[in-house]
């Protein structure tokens, strides 16, 4: 398995992640999460979803050229969703709502690996510690968009110059720029 994550990575969890989380339990299973695994899962997913991303699709979408690259949490699937804004003014690009919103990296393998075989019982364990599971997932996207820009499969969907990225923990949060790209 390649290893994509950082130091600065590993440093979040620990710093970050870990230590706001309020069930010991929740503490113990994050120590134990292959995170390189992980990483490697949504770097996948996220170049199969822009190997799928079709010109015509888009098109269909009102889309010629996107702006901003929306990554959001979707709360109600735990999985993670990408959507796409032709805008590429980051603080106006999302007047318009969702547009695409479709799914790219599924999370199921996660929740049933590391906390139970059912995905609402496990929710239920987890608890108010949601939040710093989505911000874990927060930091891997942020240290593999990076790689995922560099991939054949990203560099041929139109993009606007400059092209930014967002990521949300919730739909109706206010997105965080994680990347530009010219």
């Amino acid at each position: 398995m390649k290893k994509i994550l950082t130091d600065t990575f590993y440093k979040n969890i620990t710093e970050n992640v870990i230590k706001g989380l309020e069930k010991e339990s929740n503490k113990l299973i994050l120590n134990k999460v292959n995170w390189e695994k992980e990483a490697n899962k949504c770097f996948k997913s996220l170049t199969d979803f822009f190997r799928k991303t079709t010109l015509d699709k888009l098109q269909r979408n009102n889309i010629d050229t996107i702006g901003v690259i929306d990554i959001c949490w979707n709360e109600y699937d735990n999985d993670i969703e990408v959507d796409f804004m032709p805008d590429n003014n980051f603080a106006t690009a999302f007047k318009d709502g969702c547009i695409m919103n479709n799914s790219a990296i599924d999370n199921d393998d996660f929740f049933k690996t590391y906390f139970d075989e059912d995905i609402d019982k496990s929710l239920e364990e987890i608890g108010d510690d949601y939040q710093q599971i989505i911000l874990a997932f927060y930091y891997i996207i942020k240290d593999i968009i990076k790689l995922v820009v560099q991939q054949e499969e990203f560099k041929k969907i139109p993009k606007k110059s400059p092209c930014h990225f967002g990521f949300a923990s919730f739909h109706d949060q206010e997105r965080t720029k994680i990347l530009t790209i010219e």
